[in-house]
């Protein structure tokens, strides 16, 4: 049977319980919070993003894996003679799909790049769908054209509880969020499963708990 490591970056929020499970391997994007950079999920978690916006009511700012960060975390596992599926962040969203499938070049088809066209559960479903096929003993080739071929049926979506940190991002004015508390108004993000773009569907209204 081919070697094959299933990878993935790592907003696709695999618990690791789930992630042991898939032997899955996450690669961190970077985390820019007062002007140092941390690696997602490895020396950064959401509480201390949470904790720091609480404090100073500043988002940070992200930035995506590089060309140069595949190529040196890859190439062990190819040299070794494995195969390697890599699921990306939407493209959209992020440079690191386009990064990876330059990374694709220096390893002669050994590693198969594919766009999740999502996030979050989004790309983290196509994780779990990966994992099956290597466990049946599928070629990496095959696995990478069947879950690009479940992308387009893999849809997401998310409501948000309080527009803070939207307006704090420079995507809702302060009106707006003042607006949308007021009347408890719940936007649902969409995510368009063509390229992983996000926009806002329809808008519940209640408590959280309610509208769930």
């Amino acid at each position: 049977m081919a070697k094959i490591l299933l990878s993935a970056d790592s907003t696709c929020d695999i618990s690791g319980e789930l992630l042991e499970r898939c032997k899955a391997k996450l690669i961190p994007l970077h985390i820019i919070l007062d002007e140092k950079s941390y690696d997602d999920g490895v020396n950064i978690k959401p509480d201390d993003i949470y904790a720091n916006f609480a404090r100073t009511g500043k988002l940070p700012k992200t930035s995506a894996i590089n060309a140069q960060e595949y190529i040196d975390t890859f190439k062990p596992y190819i040299d070794d003679g494995y195969d390697i599926i890599h699921i990306n962040l939407g493209s959209a969203i992020s440079s690191s799909y386009q990064n990876c499938v330059a990374a694709a070049g220096e390893f002669d088809g050994h590693l198969y790049p594919i766009n999740s066209c999502n996030l979050s559960s989004g790309s983290g479903h196509l994780v779990i769908e990966a994992a099956k096929r290597i466990e049946q003993g599928m070629a990496a080739a095959e696995i990478a054209e069947e879950i690009k071929a479940l992308v387009p049926k893999c849809h997401a979506s998310f409501i948000i509880d309080k527009l803070d940190y939207l307006r704090a991002g420079g995507r809702c004015s302060t009106l707006a969020m003042l607006g949308a508390n007021l009347l408890k108004l719940k936007p649902c993000i969409e995510v368009n499963n063509a390229d992983g773009s996000m926009s806002v569907g329809k808008k519940y209204r209640g408590k959280l708990e309610t509208v769930l």
